[in-house]
């Protein structure tokens, strides 16, 4: 018969110290990143908007868009 008081993890448990996030994020390199994504291309902007907004309303009825 089986030894039933043994007892293994079946696979390992990541410890909070190996987390990928840092415990607190860095205030000037968030606002650096903020301005960056705000200073995007404006016509790469409008393509993109209008292709969602294609998107997401294509199969929808006429009175039910989302962003029409």
């Amino acid at each position: 018969m089986p030894d039933t008081r043994k007892r293994e993890e079946p696979y390992p448990v990541p410890r909070r110290r190996d987390s990928a996030c840092p415990v607190k994020p860095d205030p000037p390199a968030l606002a650096r990143l903020l301005d960056e994504w705000m200073r995007g291309d404006e016509r790469e902007q409008r393509e993109t908007f209008e292709a969602l907004r294609h998107f997401l309303d294509e199969d929808r009825p006429v009175g039910y868009k989302l962003l029409s």
